[in-house]
């Protein structure tokens, strides 16, 4: 006789929980804009990156100064980006897993607001939060040279720069009583560390979080990450 399957296990409850995850390099499994970028512009873009790194020009004044180097079509500028993109592995069902448990999930991101739509509905992602950029002419008209007009919920800082920082799109989201998780890898992930409850960062991050004792989780795997916020938010048993 053929036995039923066993039961699907309850979702875990992460009604409390508000996850911020940065884009590129964090969700995708690569960093897509570095490899749009040097496609279509050599090696021009790094400099700036650079500079970056050094904190002489904030993350958002350099992604606006990066898309200015580019002469292709909006078209060809998206086609580089997200073709090729991919989630990183296990992405998927950790995000599915999130919902399931009644998380609010928000991706908040610098990178272009199309690229991110586009990744969702080829992978039939569950719908969540978008903060981002969108791709404009600098000029007014219908081509390059392109700027980036930035989601208003971002805020203004020093290290970011104006209407750049991530930190800004938490605090407008988060509610009252949130547990707020943040997921990043970049410099311009440093403001959402700064706030948040638990951090998973990987890349340069890390290394910025070491420097201002921001305890934070080392992102290996989303497999890995999402057995981490269930422990993290499942109460502990009362001893018998």
């Amino acid at each position: 006789m053929v036995q039923p399957p066993p039961p699907a296990a309850a979702p875990a409850d992460l009604s409390r929980l508000f996850v911020v995850l940065d884009y590129d390099g964090t969700v995708t499994d690569r960093e897509y804009n570095v490899l749009a970028l040097q496609k279509l512009t050599g090696d021009a873009w790094r400099r700036l990156d650079e500079a970056v790194v050094r904190g002489e020009m904030t993350p958002a004044d350099c992604f606006r100064r990066q898309i200015a180097l580019v002469s292709a079509s909006k078209d060809e500028l998206l086609a580089a980006t997200c073709d090729e993109a991919r989630p990183a592995p296990g992405f998927a069902h950790f995000l599915e897993s999130l919902v399931a448990g009644g998380a609010r999930v928000a991706v908040v991101s610098n990178g272009y607001r199309e690229a991110v739509e586009a990744l969702w509905r080829r992978e039939s992602l569950p719908p969540v939060e978008l903060v981002a950029s969108e791709i404009v002419p600098a000029d007014g008209r219908a081509g390059p040279p392109w700027t980036l007009r930035y989601d208003a919920r971002l805020g203004d800082c020093p290290a970011c720069g104006p209407g750049g920082c991530k930190g800004g799109a938490l605090r407008a989201l988060a509610r009252v009583g949130d547990a707020v998780a943040v997921f990043g890898d970049g410099v311009a992930d440093l403001c959402l560390a700064r706030e948040a409850d638990i951090v998973f960062a990987r890349g340069i991050l890390c290394e910025l979080c070491d420097r201002e004792g921001i305890a934070y989780h080392h992102l290996s795997g989303y497999r890995r990450a999402l057995a981490q916020l269930i422990e993290w938010t499942t109460p502990p048993r009362a001893m018998p």
